[in-house]
């Protein structure tokens, strides 16, 4: 008896240290989701951009920060007008263009100042010749200037069929 009462008192002691390590382990949800910093004074924010074509069909010309640093956003695409939490440095912006079934993406560079609000910006269109390709260009500028923080980087716009009609934003 006594030696099965050691035993169940081992085991259960070694259960217990299992378990308690487990619980210090993160989530695997969360890791390489973006976290952002405490908005405050020193915080600054990124904020994509939306254009409607207008219409009965119309759709919506859209660019937001997809990843932070090589993190994910969370909800993205849903969260475009949301402004985005930096800590003041330099940071990798992934930003994505979507349109209908067309997407494009690009990492900007962004050295993010405190209070400072940035907004990302898009131009689209046809490349010239008669096959044409479609491309976006993303910039980012600062809010209360208006003036651009990164070059202008042109992408090609991937999706649609061939024929379908994009067009220019600029």
């Amino acid at each position: 008896m006594p030696q099965t009462r050691l035993i169940a008192h081992f085991l259960a002691g070694v259960l217990l240290i299992l378990g308690s390590g487990c619980a210090n382990v993160p989530s695997s949800s969360s890791d390489g989701v973006y976290q952002s910093p405490v908005p405050g004074r020193t915080a600054a924010y990124l904020k994509g951009t939306n254009s409607s074509e207008g219409g009965l069909f119309g759709a919506d010309h859209r660019a937001f920060a997809f990843m932070v640093d090589m993190q994910w956003v969370r909800d993205a695409a849903d969260q475009w007008d949301h402004p985005l939490a930096l800590a003041p440095g330099h940071h990798t912006i992934g930003v994505e263009y979507s349109y209908s079934n067309f997407i494009a993406r690009v990492d900007l560079p962004l050295e993010a100042k405190p209070e400072v609000t940035y907004q990302i910006m898009l131009g689209d269109g046809h490349e010239d010749g008669p096959d044409g390709r479609l491309f976006c260009e993303f910039w980012i500028v600062d809010t209360s200037t208006g003036k651009a923080v990164t070059q202008v980087y042109h992408r090609q716009v991937t999706g649609g069929k061939k024929g379908t009609i994009f067009n220019v934003n600029k």
